[in-house]
């Protein structure tokens, strides 16, 4: 993107810059100054603008209330799950260590938990109007704003601070842009965290060493999260930069014919023909619609679709349609899978004749997109859903039916 003369491309560079101004400094000008400066200096964003907007979550709120399917169903899971608890608490830590699996588990479970149950208390607020649930969304997010101080560490560090950023920043829009209920001074100190005790921490994911040759969920989240964050702070630059990375790793995630005899290689991950087996998990036969974690399990195949499908559903929101980029990529990769988890047999050429788990919870989002907004039929994808119906979700993709089914433009 190009700069304007003297402008400046992200809140992170304006920060440094203030700190370095002695002018600035003399002045007294705060992190509040450099926030808001920078959001007047900055291409607008669309808020509340991450995964949802206003008229989205107006839509919802209305079918609830009269009585309609499959919201009220879905409404009915979302309040009576513990997330939704009017007398929910948070567990915050200082310092959240997390290896692979959670092993050691120090927070890594009560940070994730927290950032859902923010999420949740936020549509609960949305879609009720019930003020104390927008009161424990800011009780959330105020904890562990001022209680992290020592980041992530181990193994996980990136994937866990990813997914816990990609809910933080959804309960942030709802409740900043739509109640009253949080203070500027709280939400100053909110976004600093997400600049320190973040972002850093995901961005550790894209380093050779750590993630740029893993697993395509672990990058698959850290788009989205650096994504959000991008949206949440006004940062324009951090929020291209998501674009362009989601760009270059789609392809290498979801196989098309159109590549070749081989899936196409992680962007700035060479491979060997025989290094690129093993990393599709020694899948030998490629199909269109296969994704790189489909012979480990549908799980975490789940994890890397449901951030992608979000980063294309924020951008859409934004006026940028990344699912025409990809539109057959993604269509043929959501017909695959549940093709094949509703026929129930899996043939001997995929995965051994073996698949484990299913993807359920997901791709409501990008099934409302190309079968209701474009009206493109997903045959496969409908009846996988209609069969799971109401979803909650885990980790990091919640709530979907109730949020996106058959919700339209």
């Amino acid at each position: 993107m190009d700069r304007q003369p003297g402008r400046v491309s992200s809140l992170r560079e304006y920060t440094v810059n203030l700190q370095h101004s002695s002018t600035a400094l003399l002045a007294g000008l705060t992190f509040s100054a450099a926030l808001n400066s920078f959001a007047a200096d900055s291409a607008s964003f669309t808020h509340p603008g991450v995964l949802l907007n206003s008229q989205r979550l107006d839509f919802v709120r209305e079918a609830i209330e009269q009585g309609r399917s499959p919201w009220r169903e879905s409404y009915a899971l979302l309040m009576d799950d513990p997330l939704a608890a009017v007398e929910y608490r948070s567990s915050p830590w200082k310092t959240v260590e997390c290896g692979p699996f959670s092993k050691p588990d120090k927070g890594c479970s009560d940070e994730v938990r927290d950032a859902q149950a923010a999420y949740t208390q936020a549509l609960a607020w949305s879609y009720s109007g019930e003020r104390k649930h927008a009161e424990n969304a800011v009780a959330i997010m105020n904890a562990w704003a001022r209680t992290l101080a020592g980041g992530h560490t181990h193994s996980n560090a990136p994937l866990q601070a990813s997914w816990s950023a990609q809910l933080w920043t959804r309960a942030a829009e709802i409740i900043r842009y739509r109640s009253d209920a949080w203070a500027q001074a709280d939400i100053e100190r909110f976004s600093q965290m997400l600049l320190t005790q973040y972002l850093p921490d995901i961005q550790r994911g894209a380093a050779q060493r750590i993630g740029v040759c893993h697993y395509g969920n672990w990058q698959a989240s850290g788009i989205e999260a650096q994504l959000n964050i991008g949206v949440f702070l006004d940062d324009r630059q951090l929020y291209e930069n998501a674009i362009a990375d989601w760009r270059k790793r789609l392809p290498a995630f979801i196989y098309s014919s159109a590549d070749g005899p081989l899936p196409v290689a992680p962007a700035d991950c060479a491979k060997t023909e025989a290094e690129l087996i093993t990393y599709w998990e020694g899948q030998t036969v490629f199909v269109t619609g296969h994704a790189q974690e489909t012979c480990r399990d549908l799980e975490h195949t789940a994890y890397g679709f449901a951030a992608f499908i979000n980063v294309a559903e924020t951008a859409y929101i934004q006026g940028l349609d990344l699912y025409e980029e990809q539109s057959q990529r993604l269509r043929d990769g959501m017909e695959f899978h549940t093709r094949y988890r509703n026929e129930k047999v899996t043939p001997e050429w995929l995965c051994n004749g073996k698949l484990v788990g299913d993807l359920n919870g997901t791709l409501e989002v990008a099934y409302n997109h190309f079968a209701n907004r474009k009206q493109q039929a997903l045959p496969e994808t409908q009846r996988w859903l209609l069969e799971r119906r109401p979803a909650r979700g885990y980790f990091h993709y919640l709530w979907e039916t109730l949020t996106h089914a058959e919700t339209g433009s």
